[in-house]
């Protein structure tokens, strides 16, 4: 689960950061995996569902979190910081309500302020089996669908005048990547910084090769989330870590390194 579910979250990085050729963005800064978790939360503490119904919570709540992240920012000429603030509004908001969800849950909370830190501990074959769907396909169709999404790199006027129907298809590969992210989330909690870490990695390797940077990102979430679930078995060992914190400790430089880099790009 924990390959698979990294291989998801680095294509879903990659492909939010194409389509709206922002190199800040990933499922983690536009409030889509803070407002799953939050729809998530609600349902468990609310109700008592049965765990297929877990992901399309999710997806409901993380789309409602990103079309709110992308409409704050701004719908013309998205840059990346406001993406970046506008996320961390979001974000802000769905886990001040997720907090006070908590507060009410009674004897289930501290099972799900554990599965908030976002965890793959006891996560076995039946969790994968069930995710399982929810991940190959859009992970499938992201890989064969790669032409039109190639072309979206290109001006939006350049795509057109390819035939490509611009629109139509960028929300279509937010979609699918908002429901690989937004899957995960229902069985592992959030888990953050993997979408925009691993594209960036990948898309060093593959500079003007972009017909690499899917699969490679798919292979640098799997192994970064691979290795961050190793450490949180390991470090505190025979305790079990969140995995989520420590792709929050990765991530988190990253991020920064990222803005500097970019105001050190403006200035010169």
């Amino acid at each position: 689960l924990g390959i698979l579910g990294g291989a998801a979250l680095g294509v879903a990085g990659a492909v939010m950061q194409g389509v709206t050729r922002n190199p800040l963005a990933s499922p983690g800064l536009t409030g889509v995996i803070a407002s799953a978790a939050l729809a998530v939360v609600s349902l468990r503490t609310l109700s008592s569902p049965g765990a297929m119904w877990l992901p399309l919570m999710a997806l409901g709540g993380g789309l409602l979190g990103g079309a709110l992240t992308f409409a704050i920012a701004g719908r013309r000429r998205l840059q990346p910081e406001r993406v970046v603030l506008a996320g961390i509004a979001v974000t802000s908001l769905a886990t001040a309500l997720t907090t006070g969800l908590l507060l009410v849950s009674g004897a289930e909370a501290a099972e799900l302020y554990y599965w908030l830190a976002g965890s793959l501990m006891g996560r076995g074959w039946l969790q994968l089996q069930m995710v399982l769907p929810w991940l190959l396909l859009p992970l499938g169709a992201l890989l064969v669908m790669q032409r039109p999404f190639h072309v979206l790199q290109l001006d939006d006027d350049l795509a057109l005048a390819m035939g490509l129907a611009v629109g139509r298809w960028r929300l279509t590969f937010l979609l699918l990547a908002l429901l690989l992210a937004a899957a995960l989330v229902a069985f592992t909690g959030p888990i953050v910084f993997i979408g925009l870490v691993a594209p960036h990695i990948a898309r060093r390797l593959t500079g003007d090769q972009i017909q690499h940077w899917l699969p490679l990102s798919a292979l640098f979430g799997g192994l970064l989330l691979l290795a961050a679930d190793i450490l949180a078995r390991q470090l505190a060992f025979p305790q079990e870590l969140p995995v989520g914190m420590l792709t929050a400790l990765i991530g988190a430089p990253w991020l920064i390194y990222l803005l500097n880099s970019r105001a050190s790009t403006r200035s010169a």
